[in-house]
């Protein structure tokens, strides 16, 4: 009996294995339709008249050679709020109904690079390009694509998994220029933004980005030599602003396995070579085998991968009022854009690309977001606030001495800039987290964060607390910083507002121009009809003037 199953079980499994192998010779493994969280798409970029014109191109090659099905009711247009390229539902007068799936581009034209050690899935990327795949592997998931793009740009336009299509078209409607701060000198970005988080930021990101490039070179074969540093720092761009990501990558339907399954155990029961049973418990190992390929093992192995379909990552974000989302579709092995609600007629299709701050959506993306909810603000760490200040607005007397020196020991100060550490880090360029450590997301000195969600951090109002607390209130508290989680009493709690909002106060007054300047500044560009001649300027007024909003909110929170 034993014998019969093992049987069964060797006849269809090695059977098997010859269609397993031809279903997994593409690179990468992707799964089922489950929703794919959208981490980055349209870049803000200088739009000229010659890119425009090749957005009907775009359409064209899309419909007619790519296979991309756009739905008749949407257009890809100028976005009225980024002012790039959009997905815009066109004059028809007719409602695209939530549930309508917009746009269907085939697997085969999506770019990807996974995780951690699959690579780009055009297999052409590492086989002729690399050299030091230990090396390349390393790098993180953009600076990969960086090399995918310059392989299409430069070398050659077609995919290993689509050869018959020719991918210029799509790479002809890609911005050629960008307006994020990496491309500012370094005055610019410390008199534009008047933010030195944002300033420091940028330049980890710099640092980090010319170290991943020299890394690439050194890893590559001759025929990446002539590779820029422009051309990596584009390649990096395009990847951050139209790539979403998605924690499985298991391969798509192929019906030829179960179908040819279904064969064997006809033939085998056909042929008397065992019982049914015995055939269905082979089949059930095979379609078992199929699941932990294709679900078990890459969760497993922690697999992620990124992708970027062309027409797709052309939608834009907005995070109040996203209307559509992306998928992949098991079954049909393509990517889709469907929405999520009802959207009228002449209306631009917007995405979400998760809980971004402007600090994040400009450093990486190029535009700025009016009445951001995620937006945040990362002012110096405690210990460089002035407390001398403090005191004269608590009433003139001095905080207790050593109180200092307590909240340094339960970490609350932030880090000082003398440490080797965090001035290594900042000095280099190294990421401070796994992915988001150049954005607001690193901090690495430990500023005080204030948000447009919670206001000031509520463990600064804890170090406040004990900070303005008298020798008898801290030793009710039992000499602990943690026991001033909660309010104390309201004399205290007021003591520890007014800190907080001396110290946002300080801080908005130290800018070289207010709110209500930069407000002004922004009405007169925007009606003029010549306006700046750096757009790089007029989104950093835009971003200026959240930022002091969000001071403002927080002060009037601190009331």
């Amino acid at each position: 009996m034993i014998r019969n199953h093992l049987n069964m079980f060797l006849f269809l499994f090695f059977s098997s294995g010859v269609v397993f192998a031809f279903q997994y010779h593409p690179t990468h493994r992707t799964t089922t339709a489950n929703k794919i969280a959208t981490t980055t798409s349209c870049l803000e970029a200088v739009v000229s008249s010659s890119r425009q014109k090749r957005v009907s191109g775009l359409s064209d090659w899309g419909k007619e050679t790519a296979g991309i099905q756009v739905a008749s009711t949407v257009d890809i247009k100028e976005s009225k709020i980024s002012g790039g390229l959009g997905l815009v539902t066109n004059g028809s007068g007719v409602d695209t109904e939530a549930g309508s799936v917009v746009v269907t581009v085939p697997a085969s034209l999506a770019l990807s690079v996974e995780l951690p050690t699959g690579g780009p899935d055009d297999i052409g990327v590492v086989k002729d390009l690399v050299e030091d795949r230990n090396v390349f592997r390393s790098l993180p998931w953009y600076s990969q694509f960086a090399l995918y793009f310059y392989k299409l740009d430069k070398i050659s336009p077609y995919k290993d998994q689509a050869k018959d299509v020719n991918l210029q078209p799509w790479l002809d409607s890609l911005p050629r220029k960008f307006t994020t701060p990496i491309h500012w000198d370094v005055k610019e970005r410390e008199e534009w933004l008047q933010y030195t988080h944002m300033v420091e930021s940028v330049e980890r990101q710099e640092n980090s980005w010319k170290d991943m490039y020299s890394k690439l070179q050194s890893c590559c074969s001759s025929r990446v030599k002539d590779m820029t540093w422009d051309d990596f720092l584009w390649g990096c761009e395009c990847a951050r602003s139209r790539a979403f990501s998605g924690g499985y990558t298991g391969t798509s339907f192929n019906p030829f396995v179960y179908a040819f399954t279904f064969f064997l155990v006809t033939v085998y029961v056909a042929l008397h070579l065992g019982t049914l049973e015995q055939a269905a418990n082979g089949a059930a190992i095979v379609f078992c085998v199929s699941v932990l390929q294709d679900f078990v093992v890459p969760k497993f192995f922690k697999s992620k991968k990124y992708v970027i379909c062309p027409v797709i990552d052309m939608a834009n974000h907005n995070s109040l009022r996203a209307t559509a989302n992306v998928a992949y579709e098991y079954f049909a092995n393509s990517y889709s854009l469907s929405t999520t609600s009802s959207v009228p007629s002449n209306t631009e299709l917007f995405i979400s690309y998760g809980s971004r701050s402007n600090d994040q959506l400009l450093q990486y993306y190029g535009f700025v977001e009016q009445d951001n909810p995620h937006d945040t603000y990362v002012m110096p760490p405690l210990r460089d606030w002035d407390i001398a200040a403090l005191e004269k607005a608590c009433g003139g007397i001095a905080f207790p001495s050593g109180r200092l020196q307590k909240l340094d020991r339960a970490g609350l100060l932030g880090t000082s800039l003398s440490n080797d550490a965090i001035a290594s880090s900042i000095e280099t360029g190294e990421e401070t987290t796994e992915d988001e450590g150049l954005t607001s997301a690193g901090n690495p000195r430990g500023g005080v964060v204030l948000s447009r969600a919670v206001g000031i951090d509520p463990a600064v109002i804890q170090a406040l607390r004990a900070l303005v607390s008298s020798d008898e209130e801290f030793e009710e508290a039992g000499f602990s910083v943690g026991n001033f989680a909660a309010e104390v009493n309201p004399e205290n709690e007021r003591k520890a507002r007014i800190a907080a909002r001396t110290a946002i106060e300080m801080e908005l007054a130290s800018k070289s121009t207010t709110l209500e300047m930069d407000r002004e500044m922004l009405k007169r560009v925007t009606s003029s009809k010549t306006g700046l001649q750096e757009p790089e300027e007029l989104m950093a007024i835009m971003f200026r003037i959240e930022k002091k909003k969000l001071l403002k909110e927080t002060i009037d929170k601190l009331q």
